[in-house]
């Protein structure tokens, strides 16, 4: 195995407000780095809280970069774009990486390199500080003359364990790679699966232009966070925050994605249609839910798919610039009677197997059923608010009548445990005008009334 350790000291800057401190290390970001070579990245941070930093396991990652030494040249070119100072090393074992990177770390690419060749006893005269230790016992180390870590594992083991104790012998173990069941095991870390981002101003204003540009490096942090889930968004929660309360706006695609421009143009025609009463304070981005993207399938042919794709990035811009309500999505219940069955949404259908939306959060549309009419008696999509009574003469099969009955019937009978029960025969009919109309026979009724219905298109 082939660890890497990526620590800092931990050194907090003192803002302008005080009794606020600043990191300075972002450990986002510095994961961001370490995950990009390795899906195997755990946190470290040391008892007494001064070293912090990420462990990755890189060995399984040599084939894909090219080897040991292109990967360990491409990660350490890296992590010369980060500000402060950032201290790597490697070993094979990850608690002699971490040893390494806080005593004996590599300042030059040439020795970050050299430490492949490293062996356990390029960690016997590394400090005894580096061992993550209680301070007490470091200061006792020190005055029984155990300077180095090679003083230490040159003890008697049954010794250092009566005078030391279970921990410190398992700390210095784990370094040189010895089994000890009070070792600290490596766990990989596991990001959230929501993402939530604020920031402040630097000037309060009502400026729509002011305030996207700050909004956009937002959309940055949540689109580098979902590209490294390699997940996509459907909506972006976000919030304006002013003196007197705080205003709401959702972004929404029709598919998941992690584009940032398709964020910004949504981002940007939305904003031109809010009004802002006070001026904007602070700016906060939610992330709640995201799905895993499917694999992009090149090919030397058009795919088929791409139409599908460049019509919802229209309904998307659309919906923005005009509304939610501009563009609906039709989706079916299972449902029987007609008014019931069809259900129009500013959102697509989302399937069932899709667990990740959360029964009764109301951010989110409801799970439809994905339940599909009965094939055999066509139904038109265009239906009244509400069924129109017929007046004058009843319907029949014979031409030459106001309603020409062409086909059916059909028969409806539902919902008699609720509160809007039906039982009706439903026909295709042709009206005076030639129109092809949806007519229905209600037969919960005495009289058995006739309706119009629908047409078809």
């Amino acid at each position: 195995m082939r660890w890497i350790a990526l620590s800092y000291k931990q050194t907090f800057k003192q803002p302008c407000k005080p009794q606020e401190t600043t990191p300075q290390f972002d450990a986002n970001s510095l994961f961001e780095l370490a995950a990009h070579y390795s899906p195997m990245v755990c946190w470290r941070q040391d008892q007494h809280h001064e070293y912090a930093g990420w462990l990755v396991e890189v060995h399984s990652s040599f084939r894909l970069f090219g080897g040991a030494q292109a990967l360990l040249s491409q990660l350490w070119q890296s992590a010369e774009e980060f500000p402060g100072e950032l201290q790597l090393a490697n070993h094979h074992t990850a608690t002699g990486a971490w040893w390494l990177g806080k005593c004996a770390p590599a300042h030059t690419e040439s020795d970050f390199l050299a430490m492949l060749s490293f062996n356990d006893n390029s960690l016997l005269s590394l400090p005894t500080h580096a061992l993550d230790c209680d301070l007490k016992l470091q200061t006792t180390w020190q005055q029984c003359g155990f300077n180095r870590i090679g003083d230490l594992w040159r003890l008697p083991r049954d010794g250092f364990l009566k005078r030391f104790g279970a921990q410190a012998l398992a700390e210095l173990d784990s370094g040189f790679g010895v089994q000890n069941k009070l070792a600290p095991g490596a766990v990989t870390h596991t990001p959230a699966n929501t993402f939530e981002q604020e920031t402040e101003l630097p000037f309060h204003s009502d400026r729509l232009d002011l305030i996207e540009h700050h909004a956009q490096t937002l959309l940055q942090a949540v689109c580098r966070w979902l590209k490294q889930q390699k997940h996509g968004a459907r909506e972006l929660h976000w919030s304006f925050k002013h003196a007197h309360g705080e205003e709401i706006l959702r972004l929404r695609s029709a598919q998941p994605t992690d584009c940032l421009d398709t964020w910004k143009r949504l981002l940007h025609h939305q904003l031109g249609r809010m009004q802002f009463e006070d001026d904007v304070r602070n700016l906060r981005v939610q992330c709640a839910h995201s799905e895993l993207l499917p694999n992009i399938n090149t090919s030397f042919l058009p795919d088929p798919g791409k139409s599908l794709h460049n019509w919802d990035n229209t309904c998307d811009v659309l919906r923005a610039r005009l509304g939610e309500q501009t563009v609906l999505f039709a989706a079916t219940e299972s449902d029987p009677r007609p008014e019931c069955s069809v259900v129009l949404q500013p959102v697509p259908l989302i399937k069932n197997s899709n667990t990740a939306f959360k029964k009764g959060d109301k951010t989110h549309a409801p799970e439809l059923n994905n339940a599909t009419l009965p094939c055999s008696a066509p139904r038109p999509l265009w239906l009244l608010p509400q069924p129109k009574p017929l007046q004058g003469k009843t319907p029949s099969w014979q031409a030459g009548g106001p309603w020409q009955l062409l086909s059916g019937p059909e028969r409806v009978e539902f919902g008699w445990w609720d509160a809007q029960p039906c039982k009706r025969d439903y026909y295709c009919a042709r009206d005076s005008n030639s129109s092809l109309v949806w007519l229905y026979q209600d037969l919960l009724e005495n009289n058995t009334r006739w309706f119009l219905h629908g047409y078809f298109a």
